[in-house]
């Protein structure tokens, strides 16, 4: 890759690698990184499944489909080595 000057390059890193499904995260360590603004409210929707509310706290029921949803539109029999693509688009949760 040749960068030139006036080109900006944007290399986006992940935070540090996890061990075994995300969605078996426990949903108060999620939280506890969202606020400690070490994720966002977002990211921990699409990559835990974690629901949090405006109250700053989990909606456990909510948590608890949405892992549901991606779990089934990922398909996964096991934990792959290396993901690729988000699994599921940033949406909100099911009401």
């Amino acid at each position: 890759m040749t960068i030139k000057r006036g080109d900006v390059f944007r290399h986006v890193l992940a935070g540090a690698g996890g061990w075994g499904d995300p969605l078996d995260r426990d949903s108060a360590s999620v939280l506890r990184d969202v606020r400690n603004e070490l994720l966002s409210p977002e990211k921990a929707l699409a990559d835990y499944g974690v629901v949090i509310d405006l109250d700053w706290r989990v909606d456990e029921a909510a948590t608890a489909r949405r892992r549901c949803e991606i779990a089934k539109a990922r398909g996964w029999t096991t934990v792959p080595k290396v993901q690729r693509h988000d699994p599921m688009p940033v949406t909100p949760p099911a009401e």
